[in-house]
Parts: C-alpha cells; sequence; structure tokens
C-alpha cells in the first residue's frame, strides 16, 4: 500500500501554486484548468469548502470547478448513510420498572435485541454494559 502524501503539504503546495499563478499574471486573468484540475482533486477529498478558503477561491466558482472536473458517480450520491451512533442516557431508578425495546450495536459489531417486559433502568444498565464488555 502505497503511503498517502501528507494533507497539510499537498493544500500548502497547491496554495503556493495558486499564489505564483496570481503574482505573475494580471488581476482578471483565470487561472489555468491544470490548477482547478488540482483543486478538484482537494475539494472531493478535504470539502469544498474548506478547499476553497484554503487556496482563496470564490466558493461557487470552486463548486462549479469540482462538479466539472471531479464529478460524484451516480452510485455515490443515491447510497445511504449508516446512522449515526445515538447515545441515551439512563438515569437508574430503583422504584421504576417498565417495558422497553432495546437494540444495540457492539463496536466489534456484535448486535443484541431484547423486548423486556419489566425492567428496571439499573437491571437494563447491567445488562448493556455485561454486552458491552463481552
Amino acid at each position: 500500500m502505497a503511503a498517502q502524501p501528507n494533507t497539510r503539504e499537498d493544500v500548502e503546495q497547491l496554495r503556493l501554486r495558486f499564489a505564483e499563478h496570481r503574482q505573475t499574471h494580471a488581476v482578471r486573468t483565470r487561472l489555468p484548468r491544470e490548477l482547478w484540475a488540482a483543486a478538484a482533486k482537494l475539494a472531493r477529498r478535504d470539502g469544498i469548502t474548506a478547499t476553497a478558503r484554503a487556496l482563496a477561491v470564490d466558493l461557487s466558482s470552486m463548486k462549479r470547478w469540482t462538479e466539472r472536473l471531479e464529478p460524484l458517480d451516480k452510485s455515490h450520491k443515491s447510497r445511504k448513510l449508516p446512522a449515526p451512533p445515538v447515545f441515551v442516557e439512563l438515569r437508574a431508578a430503583e422504584t421504576a420498572a417498565a417495558s422497553c425495546r432495546v437494540q444495540v450495536e457492539s463496536p466489534r459489531g456484535a448486535k443484541l435485541r431484547l423486548e423486556l417486559k419489566t425492567i428496571t433502568a439499573q437491571q437494563l444498565v447491567e445488562l448493556l454494559r455485561a454486552f458491552a464488555a463481552s
């Protein structure tokens, strides 16, 4: 596997190329396609807004050039992203017992689904801790 170049170094090198072009050309001169192509690659990797800011270019221009030179494939746009993990705080009240449905996934990918008729919050916490430790 090839080593990935330092991302800050990539951005800094391209920023210097943009600055050099600006210093050696008239103010309203168009940036060369080669510079936009390199910027578009960075934008797909690091985000359009971050790249536009780092290179001091107009955000709408950065979007247009990125869409033109580094288009997203259709499968990437339509792919559904997994739901982010959710944190739920359980307050242990020994007196309250309730029925509940629990679905948990461990960091290693193990899944646990339970439907409990009566359980206290403290018992549920202990059960989930035991599951997470297994």
